[in-house]
């Protein structure tokens, strides 16, 4: 059988697996994404995305789509039923950012759920000439020293087809069937003893939100229910709550007319309700111990679960693929070589496990009845969120720095952002609605006040921009003949304080160093 070749196999098109595909396509690698799903998420799951997810957006040229369709962040709100007017505020969700918006050229976050954001990136990979299919699902996985060769199958027409590809991304959510394959373990609590149950619904409940925005939560507490209704658009609603199996309570209870009950008692009174699906859920807080395995990676849940409370499922995984996608491009391209796609695991393990175990904590846990058995996060151990959203610093090949190295398995954390190597590029604006982020394209960028570093870097074949900004000289240090290597995934790769005798060498071993050549 004549297999179908690609450069990157995708195995789930949630958040990371959309991302990862729409990020290779920007450097020029076709991929052929499957999803066993028949059609994008229509719920509004992963619901906020942080600055630094925006600002991954905004680099693939979809800020006005993005910002088209989100919000400000999400707020909720505490009520003794639904038609009541009496409310005060559960979360203060803009004191959680708070301090953030000068970090960026983005908002500090954003209401922006998988609904919303899952057709701008599907249709943004398939715009770029790469391919997404539905309804199709991976059956046999295999791979050898020079690629991975799969079988995939439609699901409707029950047609089986072989792919050969380079490489292959598994992004198939926290039971990752590819991880289950290439027997990779993990680390964490795993299934968290928090049962949830989503309840999707329909019926003429708008007049009781009209004075909400579409994203705001509504949190129900009453003698008789304890829940939290989502506002979105028209008469669609979806109400989270939970059930206690030490109590023998079940999913399974949760039948049509008990749906219906409960949504009474939490609206308050009684109304026409028609329940689309109920779906129970658990989450779970765990680390696959490899993200990399010979030339299969893990995206998302599939390599870093963790639960809502801070919004980190889907931001970590938007990040993870953006460090992975550049690389992958690099290598096939033979600009790298394949020594630097060791970095994905040695840069991004670190991250996911600190960002999955800061997932124990959070506002969110605050309004649910939960048990005092549950994991808990000690709170002297708990992080600003500057720190888990972008205040953390890659130590790897990949970046290239004179310090002492540290525990190569711990996250190394900083308390600002100065362009030290391994950190994202500061956010300074250099003129009317352009940051040095802006500067950045789809290669490595020399960022200086120096005409000289600009010489080398042409010579080099990287692109480079003059920044003359007082701003710029206060935030990261740097005098105007010093200059930064920043990668394709906006971190410092490189920098240089003082500008030495021969530019362009010290350029072209910095560029080879973090290249892995």
């Amino acid at each position: 059988m004549t297999a179908t070749r690609v450069p990157v196999l995708i195995v789930g098109a949630g958040a990371g697996g959309l991302a990862t595909s729409a990020l290779l396509a920007k450097h020029g690698v076709h991929s052929l994404l499957v999803e066993k799903r028949r059609e994008v998420f229509i719920y509004p799951k992963a619901r906020n995305l942080s600055f630094r997810s925006l600002e991954i957006l905004r680099g693939l040229g979809l800020s006005d789509e993005v910002h088209a369709v989100a919000d400000h962040v999400s707020a909720m709100l505490l009520k003794p039923a639904l038609n009541c007017a009496e409310e005060q505020l559960a979360i203060d969700v803009n004191a959680i950012f708070a301090g953030l918006d000068q970090l960026s050229p983005e908002p500090a976050a954003q209401y922006c759920p998988q609904s919303r954001l899952e057709p701008i990136l599907l249709a943004e990979t398939r715009r770029r000439g790469s391919e997404v299919r539905y309804g199709t699902e991976l059956s046999s996985l295999e791979q050898d020293g020079a690629g991975v060769t799969a079988v995939v199958r439609d699901r409707d027409t029950g047609k089986s087809e072989t792919v050969r590809a380079d490489y292959l991304v598994g992004a198939d959510g926290v039971h990752s069937p590819i991880r289950n394959w290439l027997d990779i373990t993990t680390s964490g609590y795993g299934a968290l003893p928090i049962f949830v149950v989503f309840i999707y619904f329909r019926a003429p409940w708008a007049k009781f939100v009209s004075h909400l925005a579409d994203g705001d939560a509504v949190q129900v507490k009453n003698a008789d229910v304890d829940g939290i209704f989502l506002v979105v658009e028209g008469e669609l609603g979806m109400f989270i709550t939970m059930y206690f199996p030490g109590k023998g309570e079940s999913a399974d209870q949760f039948t049509p007319q008990r749906c219906r009950e409960v949504l009474t008692s939490a609206i308050g009174e009684r109304i026409d309700i028609d329940i689309i699906e109920v779906a129970a859920w658990q989450p779970y807080e765990q680390v696959a111990n490899r993200f990399r395995c010979g030339r299969a990676f893990l995206v998302g849940d599939s390599a870093h679960t963790m639960p809502p409370f801070k919004a980190g499922g889907a931001n970590t995984a938007i990040q993870s693929a953006h460090n992975l996608a550049w690389k992958l491009a690099a290598v096939l391209d033979g600009t790298a070589e394949p020594a630097l796609l060791d970095t994905y695991h040695a840069e991004r393990h670190p991250v996911g496990r600190f960002a999955a175990r800061q997932s124990l904590t959070g506002p969110t846990l605050a309004v649910l009845p939960l048990s005092e058995d549950r994991p808990q996060l000690p709170a002297d151990e708990e992080c600003s969120m500057f720190e888990l959203l972008i205040g953390y610093r890659y130590r790897s090949a990949a970046v290239v720095t004179d310090e002492p190295a540290t525990d190569p398995g711990a996250v190394q954390l900083v308390g600002e952002l100065r362009g030290q190597p391994g950190t994202r590029v500061p956010h300074v604006w250099v003129r009317d609605g352009v940051s040095t982020l802006d500067l950045l394209g789809p290669g490595f960028t020399v960022l200086t006040g120096d005409e000289r570093w600009c010489a080398a870097a042409r010579s080099a074949s990287v692109a480079a921009h003059r920044i003359h900004s007082d701003e710029w000289a206060a935030v990261t240090g740097l005098a105007p003949e010093g200059a930064l290597l920043v990668r394709p995934d906006d971190f410092v790769g490189w920098r240089a304080d003082v500008l030495p005798d021969d530019p362009e060498a010290a350029l072209r071993r910095a560029l080879s160093a973090t290249l892995g050549r």
